[in-house]
């Protein structure tokens, strides 16, 4: 039922703004703008679903729940710079959009980083063993 109402939005927010956009174009923007939030926020929801999930897995596992946190965290800045860069897009500024992503890539590494720094020192460690 939650896909139909974000595809009914989307439809809706499309046409919308393209019968605006010949005529009023700034009130086509704000449409744009207005049903891309309502969209973002029916997703909200059905995130916070998700990580319910990514806590019972890491419960079941014995996956620490930092690790947990942060492949969260990555997983949401992924989507929320690719919705970003696509509403942005959508209004002709394709250069900024690329910058925005790009942005995200460096800001997804520089949180991934500590992951990587505990992967290093495990394979370190295994080393030493050896």
């Amino acid at each position: 039922m939650e896909l139909v109402r974000i595809l009914g939005v989307g439809l809706v927010t499309a046409v919308a703004a393209i019968l605006l956009r010949g005529t009023k174009a700034e009130l086509s923007f704000a449409v744009t703008i207005a049903g891309s939030v309502v969209i973002l926020l029916f997703s909200i929801d059905l995130l916070s679903q998700t990580f319910d999930i990514f806590r019972q897995i890491g419960e079941k596992t014995g996956i620490d729940s930092s690790l947990i946190k942060l492949m969260v965290k990555v997983i949401a800045i992924g989507y929320l710079v690719e919705f970003a860069a696509g509403v942005v897009e959508d209004f002709g500024a394709k250069s900024v959009a690329d910058k925005l992503i790009f942005a995200g890539k460096v800001i997804i590494f520089s949180v991934s980083l500590p992951v990587l720094q505990t992967l290093l020192s495990l394979i370190g460690s295994f080393l030493e063993l050896v």
